[in-house]
């Protein structure tokens, strides 16, 4: 499974990155920001007075120009203020060049300083062992800032390779006119996973709509389900379980009784969104950034719609995020100031402004604190952020924290979705996907 694939499945960086481009205004400009370049001379050790060093980073971001030109140029003249001779350049790629691109610079001896990637990213550069690792180059307090299960999502043994910066939580949005229509009370959205399927056969019953479509991730659904996945030694893995098989059959069921439409198994956010927008479904479980796009293209739907805490896979439990990292390639020439930068500008002030634009959450715990995220309006994006603000420390970006992690999970993805097409039952699914998996994992551990 390509890390494309496994992103599009779960709607997170290429989605979320899009819903930026969607839901912001902002102004045009320019797709390289340089600074003043060298400031006034400092005094140094020796009490002579010398220029600083001057150095250049390069900072590489994924879809952010132009609609945040403004945000990304102010945050670099701040910092270059603050640090005399520092100077860096702002260069932005689309989201399906980036990593392409950063491979070919990096091959190429022309490495940039630090760069934003998402979390597959960064776990299959860390793999090559292309990045820093920033248990040990970066500080005790730049490190602390954030929040540890989002830190730790690339994590691998005990490096780990990216500050991470923004990201998105799924919410619970339901039509109310639906509800309404079908007899279900809309001030009682459901809690459980069970309520979510019983409110979906009522709704279908009486009003010939869907209630719900399946944005699936099997490896990351699983886990937040309470499956281990793989052991703590990251030698075996444990996927063949009595969870990982009441959760499968949960899945096929809904398939099988006509739950959700045939059509959206392995389907996105971009569908679900679509048949959400023109009320063809009664809920929608995707970032609060698609309701910007609800608005735009579908007023009535929008008017009607209500937002609700997402129905947990297991009470406790953890909430899957869509995280963006940023991370410092190892062939920077100025690791210091490369981290020093990464760490700058995920920071909490630069986080609460960037999150005051558009509607993301922040990383750090600072910024996730602030009232901001605690005072809502009338409407339903307002609602949203706060909702979703309140999920943020239950917030995790899967990963089993292994090198080719994308290759171990491929016969899981591959199985899922023979098993929800009929084509293989959820026993010999799972039976199957864990020798599978364990026979990459050994490969894999071989290699090291």
């Amino acid at each position: 499974m390509t890390t494309g694939k496994r992103l599009a499945s779960i709607a997170v960086a290429g989605s979320l990155v899009a819903a930026l481009a969607a839901c912001s205004g902002g102004s045009a400009g320019k797709d390289d920001a340089s600074g003043p370049g060298q400031a006034p001379a400092n005094g140094n050790a020796g009490g002579t007075d010398a220029p600083p060093k001057a150095v250049t980073l390069n900072f590489w971001t994924i879809s952010l120009s132009p609609n945040f030109d403004d945000y990304i140029n102010e945050r670099i003249k701040t910092y270059q203020d603050a640090h005399p001779g520092i100077t860096v350049k702002w260069t932005d790629l689309p989201y399906g060049s980036m990593e392409n691109k950063l491979l070919t610079s990096i091959a190429g001896g022309n490495s940039p300083d630090v760069v934003n990637l998402n979390t597959g990213m960064t776990l299959t550069l860390a793999a090559k062992n292309a990045l820093v690792d920033l248990n040990k180059e970066a500080t005790e307090e730049q490190r602390a800032i954030y929040f540890p299960d989002l830190y730790d999502s690339t994590k691998l043994g005990d490096s780990a390779y990216a500050f991470p910066w923004y990201f998105g939580l799924s919410v619970f949005m339901y039509n109310k006119q639906i509800y309404e229509a079908a007899g279900l009370d809309p001030n009682k959205p459901p809690v459980t996973l069970d309520e979510l399927k019983q409110q979906a056969v009522q709704i279908k019953q009486k009003t010939g709509k869907y209630g719900f479509t399946l944005v699936s991730n099997p490896p990351a659904d699983l886990y937040f389900a309470g499956v281990p996945m793989i052991s703590e030694d990251k030698k075996t893995i444990i996927l063949n379980t009595p969870e990982a098989l009441a959760w499968a059959k949960w899945n096929k069921a809904l398939y099988d009784e006509g739950v959700i439409p045939k059509d959206s198994v392995g389907a996105d956010a971009n569908y679900a969104t679509d048949k959400y927008q023109a009320g063809q479904i009664a809920t929608l479980t995707t970032g609060a950034n698609f309701l910007n796009r609800v608005k735009q293209n579908a007023k009535d739907v929008f008017d009607n719609t209500l937002v609700a805490k997402m129905p947990a896979k297991k009470e406790g439990g953890n909430y899957q995020a869509s995280l963006m990292d940023v991370v410092v390639p190892t062939m920077s020439k100025n690791h210091k100031e490369a981290i020093d930068f990464a760490n700058y500008i995920t920071n909490d002030e630069s986080q609460l402004a960037f999150c005051k634009i558009v509607n993301i959450l922040p990383s750090t715990k600072k910024a996730a604190a602030d009232p901001f995220f605690t005072q809502a309006g009338d409407d339903p994006e307002s609602k949203a952020k706060v909702i979703a603000a309140s999920m943020v420390g239950q917030a995790k970006d899967f990963t089993l924290g292994i090198k080719d992690e994308s290759k171990v999970l491929d016969p899981l993805w591959k199985g899922w979705t023979k098993m929800m097409l009929g084509q293989q039952s959820p026993e010999d699914m799972l039976k199957q996907a864990e020798q599978d998996m364990q026979k990459q994992l050994d490969a894999v551990n071989a290699d090291n």
